[in-house]
């Protein structure tokens, strides 16, 4: 008798802690799903609107104080500067990625790469973003 009172304890904890880790593992997930999906949304959709050229949708994924900047070392323009690049230099010349592949660096960054392309211009995307609050703060071209 003790040793079924014993072997079903047992069995008893046991699947009480297997459904523990389960549920920690669950929560890990969906934090990480939910983390993906806010830090990827807005990027996705500025690749995907600058495919269809959606210049009010393209505008809308960047905080009002984002920067820009060419090269790793590069400097950042000013929000007012980088409000007149996308304009300039996405939009009105259709700057496109050809097959996007992204990347999670860490909380708030995300790479793209693939092929960019504008009116007169062509080459390998390397991208960096980092992105706040579901909006993009920063966008680095790396070439």
């Amino acid at each position: 008798m003790k040793k079924g009172i014993i072997i079903l304890f047992t069995s008893l904890a046991l699947t009480a802690c297997g459904q523990a880790q389960k549920s920690d593992q669950t929560k890990t997930q969906n934090l990480e799903k939910m983390q993906n999906e806010t830090l990827l949304k807005p990027v996705k959709t500025l690749i995907e609107a600058m495919q269809a050229e959606n210049a009010e949708l393209i505008k809308a994924q960047f905080s009002k104080n984002a920067t820009q900047a060419y090269g790793a070392e590069g400097t950042m323009k000013t929000a007012y500067e980088t409000r007149k690049w996308i304009e300039s230099d996405i939009i009105s010349r259709q700057g496109k990625v050809a097959n996007p592949q992204y990347t999670i660096i860490n909380e708030n960054q995300v790479v793209v790469k693939g092929q960019y392309s504008s009116q007169g211009y062509t080459n390998k995307a390397d991208f960096l973003f980092n992105v706040e609050n579901g909006l993009i703060t920063a966008w680095r071209m790396r070439y």
